[in-house]
């Protein structure tokens, strides 16, 4: 990984890590990039209008590889981590734990890194990719890591909760519309999930349907949703050379 504060320009520095106001992260595709735009516009809502030149010189830093670079707003400064991003997952295992919920800020990424690294060691089970953060009612509202959808016949179903603005969500759900599918909030139950398709999603893994959800000793398999590969081939075919405006 390779460190980088704003001072006018991105300085290759070893700032320690400290406390974060706000992050945003996404896949960066040898230069190619799906939704950059969304990611930037969600950081700034919450960091204020990014410097002159910023994305400029942060798309000059990222032109080669699989990446997965994330920014963040800490302590006053602007960072940049540039990190080597993870093979996407073919399908993805959940642990399922009802636990007090350990968000702070849920509607902005970043302030809750530590607080959910420390729920993962507590809750998730070994062999599974990450743990479902769940409502007072049981109900699941997304993961440490992504957004969570679910399939009743051609209706997509998101959470009723609070949860942060997904961008890959909100990308999912602009295509259910633009199809004419019926898009619904309702509560996602494990009870359901045995019985509907369910996707895990997020910038880095895409679209990724949900093999296994470990609800204590047992383990739900939700179905694989007839379409699914379809959607699959949709979002990875939306990386583009972006160059965003700000």
């Amino acid at each position: 990984m390779r460190r980088y504060v704003w001072r006018g320009g991105f300085v290759e520095c070893d700032v320690p890590d400290g406390p974060l106001d706000v992050a945003d992260s996404w896949r960066h595709s040898n230069g190619r990039t799906n939704g950059l735009h969304l990611h930037l516009a969600r950081f700034s809502r919450v960091a204020g209008r990014l410097p002159e030149g910023y994305v400029d010189r942060l798309m000059s830093l990222l032109h080669e590889g699989e990446l997965f670079p994330r920014i963040a707003l800490s302590q006053g400064q602007l960072l940049l981590d540039v990190r080597s991003a993870p093979s996407p997952r073919s399908s993805t295992a959940l642990t399922y734990a009802q636990a007090s919920d350990p968000r702070t800020r849920p509607e902005v990424k970043g302030p809750d890194f530590a607080a959910f690294g420390a729920y993962r060691s507590r809750y998730q089970v070994e062999g599974t990719d990450d743990a479902v953060i769940v409502n007072k009612d049981g109900s699941m509202l997304e993961t440490t890591t992504g957004a969570l959808v679910m399939w009743d016949g051609d209706a997509l179903c998101v959470s009723d909760g609070v949860r942060l603005p997904s961008v890959t969500l909100h990308q999912v759900v602009a295509r259910a519309e633009t199809l004419g599918l019926p898009v619904v909030r309702r509560r996602l139950t494990p009870e359901l999930a045995a019985a509907h398709p369910l996707w895990f999603l997020n910038s880095v893994h895409g679209i990724s349907p949900v093999r296994e959800l470990h609800v204590g000793d047992t383990v739900i398999t939700p179905p694989a949703h007839p379409c699914f590969d379809e959607w699959h081939d949709w979002w990875w075919g939306g990386f583009t050379v972006e160059w965003p405006g700000y």
